[in-house]
């Protein structure tokens, strides 16, 4: 399993440690480096790098992971098909680097993902609590301070009712609640074709519009560091097997296909987010005013439906407004452990369109826990 670790750029000793999670499934997190939180920028299609201004390691050390294995430069036997297959294998690697990396085992954990990248954190808590009764030992305890979301994929009902209704109003959960019902493969993905394809089809054939950014055609940012990533030496300084990777893969379909067919797309983590929730873990999801695919109008409406101990103390909450200096840059409706944050001016990948706004964002969340 490939990572890329980056120290602190203040402090390293005594900042916390945040791991980068990028979603899809299958999304290599090089994205994410290279041009979302990294400390590092590559010119388009240049074999140069150099320091980026608004990366987050300006205030904390910073772990990137490409997963599933076969996303990015990750490899191996082990082809998992769901997020709690997938989620094993994280808490294995984590488990691995603490070991081989100690003095970062103390430190606050505050997992960061994208997407489709935030469903591991529960099996963090279980674990420290069976460590705490004493169930399992030999097990390094893992200090997860924090979880960030950013365009979260979380509970399809909720989220793609929202979508149908912006989709000229088209509106059916039949399929997707059968697979709630009976959480069967079969449902779950005549639910994902049903739904994903089918209304997101016609969305992108009827609109001129892209689904992860509606104020461009473009969509997904395009990846400028590839060639940056296929200079042999910068591979070998990487420590990228020769041997099995050949070439950099941005995006592995095969993985995206192996949970689709299992029906894990179209299940719901909400139970996830309030178990979280329940055992006092701080949930930030942030989501950018243009994205479609995982819009803000469904993400607040998730956080606002989640059952946990605050959940009306959250519906009373209003949004208020966010500023940098005297601009407005969001909307942060929030409570203790819990926040949901509009960002103005970004799309589904918002630190690749607000680098210092996220950054920004990021340091209010860490000061505020």
């Amino acid at each position: 399993m490939f990572f890329w670790f980056f120290e602190s750029r203040k402090n390293p000793k005594n900042s916390p440690l945040t791991i980068w999670l990028s979603g899809g499934p299958g999304y290599s997190s090089m994205f994410a480096l290279f041009q979302e939180v990294g400390p590092c920028k590559v010119k388009r299609n240049m074999n140069k790098s150099r320091l980026a201004a608004n990366s987050w390691n300006e205030v904390t050390n910073l772990l990137f992971i490409d997963q599933p294995i076969g996303a990015g430069f990750s490899y191996g036997a082990r082809m998992v098909n769901t997020s709690e297959q997938a989620a094993l294998d994280v808490y294995e690697f984590l488990q691995r680097f603490f070991t081989m990396f100690p003095k970062y085992a103390s430190l606050d954990l505050h997992l960061f993902s994208e997407s489709y990248g935030g469903h591991y954190a529960k099996l963090i808590i279980q674990n420290n609590n069976l460590i705490k009764a004493g169930k399992i030992k030999d097990i390094i305890p893992i200090n997860l301070k924090s979880c960030g979301i950013g365009s979260a994929w979380v509970d399809p009902i909720i989220q793609m009712q929202v979508l149908f209704i912006l989709n000229n109003g088209l509106f059916s959960i039949n399929t997707v609640d059968e697979c709630y019902k009976t959480n069967t493969k079969q449902a779950c993905i005549a639910a994902n074709i049903t739904c994903w394809e089918g209304y997101n089809g016609i969305f992108t054939q009827n609109s001129d519009t892209g689904l992860y950014d509606i104020r461009t055609k473009n969509d997904i940012p395009v990846p400028v560091y590839t060639k940056y990533l296929e200079n042999p030496f910068v591979l070998e300084s990487i420590g990228v097997n020769p041997t099995v990777i050949t070439k950099y893969l941005e995006f592995n379909e095969e993985i995206y296909f192996r949970f689709t067919d299992s029906g894990d797309l179209a299940r719901s983590t909400m139970s996830q987010v309030e178990f979280l929730l329940d055992n006092n873990v701080p949930i930030m999801f942030f989501t950018g005013d243009a994205d479609y695919i995982c819009n803000w109008l469904g993400g607040n409406e998730m956080a606002e439906s989640l059952k946990w101990k605050r959940s009306q103390e959250f519906k009373n909450a209003m949004f208020q407004e966010w500023t940098i200096g005297t601009i407005k840059v969001g909307e942060i409706r929030e409570i203790k452990n819990l926040w949901f944050v509009k960002i103005s001016e970004s799309g589904h990948f918002v630190p690749h369109d607000q680098p210092r706004n996220s950054l920004e964002l990021f340091k209010k969340w860490i000061n505020s826990l």
